[in-house]
């Protein structure tokens, strides 16, 4: 990487932090689900959040300072959003299906085993296709005994970039944002690959569920 890229990353990621503070500061806050997930940690459960790719936005600010690490991929892309992630005190995991996958499998199954470390994963990976679970998600889980809590988000005011693949959304500035932790759902250790689709179902259907139930909440 040039240092011409480095500077421009360097911009981007410190910018980005700006306006992430900036709009989330004029928003009221909703926080619901946050008691299933001191459950989950009182009891020492590893956990593994995971979101549709649309919703990275305030997932980076809900997240900051805690030792969640979320996965990125190698991308130019995923290299803008890790050093957005850094920006928040986060310790990105980096590697993706496409590239670094095995690397970052190893890093993840790490930082839940031996680091006691939060994992964050996009549930529909860097690129796609949209609110389609990927096999990562359900193999980690399997190896490392986590819960895998569904996470979701939406305002009362939006900017959805249709062109996106993902749909990406933008909180308007002086709306109300809910957040909500789902339920976890747990990953037989003797699940088969062959069964794994029976629970990327599964996931996608409370990710939704979730999104709705939240927007929903939102009209009322």
């Amino acid at each position: 990487m040039g240092s011409g890229q480095k500077i421009k990353f360097f911009l981007i990621s410190k910018a980005a932090r700006m306006l992430i503070n900036s709009i989330v500061f004029t928003c009221r806050k909703r926080i619901s689900g946050e008691k299933k997930i001191e459950t989950l940690r009182n009891s020492g459960q590893p956990i593994i959040y995971i979101f549709w790719h649309r919703h990275i936005f305030y997932n980076i600010f809900k997240f900051k300072g805690t030792n969640a690490r979320p996965l990125i991929s190698f991308s130019t892309d995923g290299e803008i959003v890790s050093r957005i992630a850094e920006e928040f005190g986060m310790n990105p995991i980096r590697g993706s299906s496409s590239h670094g996958g095995a690397r970052a499998f190893i890093k993840m199954i790490n930082a839940i085993k031996k680091e006691n470390s939060e994992i964050m994963i996009t549930a529909d990976g860097p690129k796609g296709p949209p609110r389609e679970i990927k096999d990562g998600t359900i193999h980690i889980a399997k190896k490392t005994g986590a819960a895998i809590v569904p996470v979701s988000w939406y305002a009362s005011r939006v900017k959805i970039f249709h062109k996106s693949w993902d749909k990406f959304i933008l909180p308007i500035p002086f709306g109300k944002i809910n957040f909500s932790f789902g339920d976890p759902v747990y990953i037989p250790v003797g699940v088969l690959k062959s069964e794994y689709s029976e629970y990327k179902n599964i996931l996608k259907i409370k990710l939704d569920e979730l999104e709705d139930e939240i927007i929903s909440h939102l009209k009322k």
